[in-house]
C-alpha cells in the first residue's frame, strides 16, 4: 500500500539528509504510531493486509458451543468424503487398469457398441468424474483448512493453543478487497473510502457485541489464527498485556511503517469523529472491567430519555446522567472516576450539552 509520490513528498523534508536516522515522524490523523508494547507482535503480521485486534469477552461456555458446530460439520464432511472415496475408488481403479490393457468389466469393446452407446457411456463416466472433481475443488478445502490450514493457521491449532477462555484475543485480517486500497492518506480515493467503510462496520460496537470472535469471518475479514495464538502466548508469558489488544486497527505504510488507529473515520465533522471515538472507548473500558452489559443499558437509557416528547436539553441530560450514575454504582463502578478515565462525557452522542 505505498503512498503516491505527491503524498510522499508532503511528508518528507527534501533538505534533510538525516531524516532517516531521526525518530519516526507520526503519520497524519486518524493514524498514529503503534504503542511500543506491540513491537513484539507486529513483525509477525503481513504488510499486505489491514488488521483489527479486539478482546472477545463472551463466556467460554458460549464459545465452546459455537465452536462445536463447525467442528461437527467438518467431521461429517470428512466422513462423507471418505465414504465417497471408498465407494468410488474401485470404479476408477478398474478404469485405469482397463486403460493399461488389463481387461475387466469396465473395459469397453467399442467394435461391438453403437455410437450412441459409446457416447452414453462416455457421458456417464464424465459426469461421475466431474461430480467428484467438484467435491474435491469446492468441498474438500473446508475441512482441510479447518484442520490443517498453514498460511494463517487453522481453527483447530488455535483452540489447542489457546483453549476456551472468557477473554480471548481476536485478530482479523483483510481479504482480497485490500488490493484496491492504494494510498490510505487520500480521503477521496475509492480505495480509502472502502477501507473506512469496511473498518467502521467491523468495529461497530453493537455488531461486535452480538458476535463471538469465531463468527466474525465474512467476505471482508478473515481470522488470523496464527496471530491469535501468538498474541495469547505473549500475554500468558507476561511479555504483553491483554489490554494491548483492545480494539485497534493496524495498517502498514512504506513511509511510516505500522500505523494504529482506534477508529478510522471518513470525512465528517470533528464532533462526529469525537463521538465515535468516545463510544468505542466507552465500550472497550466497560468490556475490560467485565461490565459490558452497562454499555447497552446506557444506550437504552439515553435512547429512551431522548425519545420522550419535548427537547432533550441540558436539564433532561443532567437527569439522565443522574440515573446512569445510580445504574453504574449499583454494579460497583465509580461513575465519575470511570468517565474521567476515558476523557469525560463531552462529545458522547445525545449528551452534548452536559
Amino acid at each position: 500500500m505505498p503512498p503516491n509520490k505527491t503524498k510522499e513528498r508532503a511528508f518528507k523534508d527534501p533538505n534533510s539528509t538525516k531524516s532517516k536516522l531521526s525518530a519516526p515522524i507520526a503519520p497524519p490523523e486518524p493514524f498514529k504510531l503503534p504503542p511500543p508494547s506491540l513491537e513484539q507482535f507486529l513483525p509477525e503480521l503481513s504488510k499486505k493486509h489491514v488488521y483489527i485486534t479486539h478482546i472477545d469477552v463472551k463466556t467460554w461456555e458460549f464459545k465452546r458451543k459455537i465452536f462445536m458446530v463447525p467442528l461437527a460439520m467438518n467431521i461429517l464432511i470428512i466422513l462423507a468424503l471418505l465414504w465417497r472415496a471408498r465407494s468410488i475408488g474401485p470404479y476408477y481403479m478398474k478404469i485405469c487398469f482397463s486403460i493399461t490393457g488389463k481387461v475387466n468389466e469396465m473395459t469397453l469393446d467399442t467394435r461391438r457398441m453403437t455410437s450412441s452407446d459409446i457416447a452414453r457411456e462416455i457421458l456417464r463416466r464424465a459426469s461421475k468424474f466431474m461430480a467428484d472433481l467438484l467435491l474435491y475443488i469446492f468441498v474438500w478445502p473446508w475441512p482441510r483448512d479447518f484442520f490443517a490450514g498453514r498460511v494463517i493457521g487453522n481453527p483447530i491449532a488455535w483452540r489447542f493453543g489457546v483453549g476456551f477462555r472468557d477473554k480471548e484475543i481476536i485478530v482479523r485480517r483483510s481479504r482480497k478487497w485490500i488490493n484496491q486500497l492504494g494510498n490510505v492518506f487520500d480521503d477521496n480515493s475509492p480505495g480509502t473510502q472502502l477501507l473506512y467503510s469496511n473498518i467502521r462496520q467491523a468495529v461497530d460496537p453493537i455488531w461486535m457485541n452480538e458476535k463471538t470472535g469465531y463468527l466474525m469471518l465474512n467476505k471482508e475479514w478473515d481470522l488470523d489464527w496464527k496471530s491469535m495464538v501468538l498474541a495469547t502466548k505473549l500475554v500468558d508469558q507476561r511479555k504483553m498485556a491483554l489490554d494491548d489488544f483492545k480494539t485497534t486497527v493496524l495498517v502498514y505504510n512504506e513511509e511510516f511503517g505500522w500505523m494504529a488507529s482506534g477508529v478510522v473515520v471518513p470525512q465528517g465533522s470533528v464532533a462526529e469523529e469525537e463521538g465515535r471515538r468516545k463510544i468505542i472507548a466507552f465500550k472497550d473500558e466497560l468490556t475490560a472491567m467485565g461490565k459490558e452489559n452497562l454499555f447497552f443499558k446506557w444506550i437504552e437509557l439515553v435512547q429512551f430519555e431522548s425519545s420522550k416528547p419535548g427537547a432533550f436539553g441540558s436539564a433532561e441530560q443532567e437527569k439522565t446522567t443522574a440515573k446512569a450514575k445510580a445504574m453504574f454504582e449499583a454494579q460497583g463502578v465509580d461513575f465519575d472516576q470511570f468517565w474521567a478515565k476515558i476523557g469525560g462525557m463531552q462529545g458522547m452522542p445525545g449528551m452534548d450539552r452536559i
